[in-house]
């Protein structure tokens, strides 16, 4: 059982904490140093960035560009990219650990200009925390290890809990009753993330205030040894794996972008986005043959895309009659085209131009005209 009174106070850490640095140590002097007599059920919450600190997890880069290669190589999946104004491109990555963070969760501030990596395993860190710090004090506690995060549908950031020790930092309220004696069957509460939001309101590595102390919410440590890892979700489990752009890209067969991602701030005009939809387009693999047939033209500044025979002969690329194939092709690129398009907020009308032959009537081109979905 929780008290209803919960109290956060972050102590002052006069030591300048640098690889090799004993931060247990350092921790247990601060508490000390301000008279504070941790309690069972306390809950220390301390900052990433001076725990991969004092392991060494630190990096030089040269540019924004080896910056960004450090990104991929502590990543294992895309979800979202943007570029900027600035020449930055932004990824929203899954870490190694199972977090989605921008960047990969790296931080260049309060550090020289070294790139603070994330803890090695973030969960063993706390865990070594926790015990140096109850042995000092003969007490049981727990211990979290913070990083920042943004939220999706949410301006602003928060923290969360990257590691933990001494308890589940979740709170499984299935099965349980509501207060109208209704089973829950959904609710899971992160209290984990919870007190580590509630700790940054007072912490801050930038001020010298890297711990912070939780007192009243003891009931929690229940000595889980999941870690922090159970709070991130699967990916298979994951709804918003991919940003909406990036999923329509790999539902069209493109694994890398060619060319210059989407603005992160809206501001690509028209005939950046068409520019953009047209190369996707080409980048992707189909399903049918007789696309190579057409060549795709913008007009107006990108508010038209003419699609017409190529000037190179059509060849079967599927076995069949060139011609039918080409007629087919053309179906499918107008269907990529229009969805290439959503994916860049643009709306699009398709008119078909037409010519007799043989067979008959057959379409000889596609005007696309293009506007904004949100004007």
């Amino acid at each position: 059982m929780n008290d209803r009174l919960l109290t956060v106070y972050a102590p002052p850490v006069e030591e300048d904490i640098s690889p090799g640095s004993d931060l247990a140590a350092i921790l247990v002097n601060a508490l000390r140093r301000n008279r504070i007599d941790l309690k069972d059920g306390d809950i220390l919450v301390i900052a990433s960035k001076v725990v991969s600190k004092a392991d060494g997890r630190l990096l030089s880069v040269k540019d924004r560009a080896e910056f960004e290669d450090l990104v991929k190589d502590s990543s294992n999946h895309l979800v979202a990219e943007r570029t900027y104004a600035s020449g930055s491109t932004v990824q929203i990555v899954r870490t190694h650990s199972g977090t989605v963070q921008a960047a990969a969760g790296l931080d260049q501030s309060n550090s020289s200009g070294a790139v603070v990596l994330h803890p090695e395993d973030s969960d063993v860190s706390a865990q070594k925390l926790r015990l140096r710090v109850e042995e000092a004090f003969s007490v049981r506690i727990g211990v979290v290890i913070s990083d920042t995060i943004s939220r999706p549908w949410r301006i602003g950031v928060g923290d969360f809990a990257l590691g933990l020790s001494g308890f589940s930092g979740l709170d499984d309220q299935r099965g349980k009753p509501d207060d109208d004696g209704r089973v829950q069957s959904v609710t899971v509460r992160a209290v984990a993330d919870e007190i580590a939001a509630a700790a940054d309101l007072v912490k801050g590595s930038s001020r010298g205030l890297p711990m912070a102390l939780v007192r009243g919410a003891g009931g929690y440590l229940d000595n889980g040894r999941a870690g922090a890892k159970a709070l991130s979700r699967d990916l298979g489990e994951d709804w918003f794996r991919y940003g909406h752009v990036e999923a329509i890209h790999r539902g069209l067969g493109v694994t890398e972008l060619p060319g210059r991602a989407a603005a992160g701030d809206n501001s690509d005009d028209i005939l950046e986005r068409v520019s953009r939809a047209i190369r996707v387009v080409r980048a992707g693999s189909s399903r049918t043959p007789g696309q190579a047939a057409w060549r795709m033209r913008i007009e107006g500044s990108g508010s038209r895309i003419t699609m017409a025979p190529s000037d190179s002969p059509a060849t079967p690329q599927a076995g069949g009659p060139p011609l039918l194939e080409a007629m087919v092709g053309l179906g499918s690129l107008v269907e990529r085209m229009h969805t290439a398009l959503f994916a860049e907020d643009l709306s699009a009308t398709t008119k078909w131009e037409w010519a007799d032959g043989e067979l008959g009537a057959f379409p000889r081109g596609v005007r696309i005209n293009i506007g904004l979905l949100n004007p």
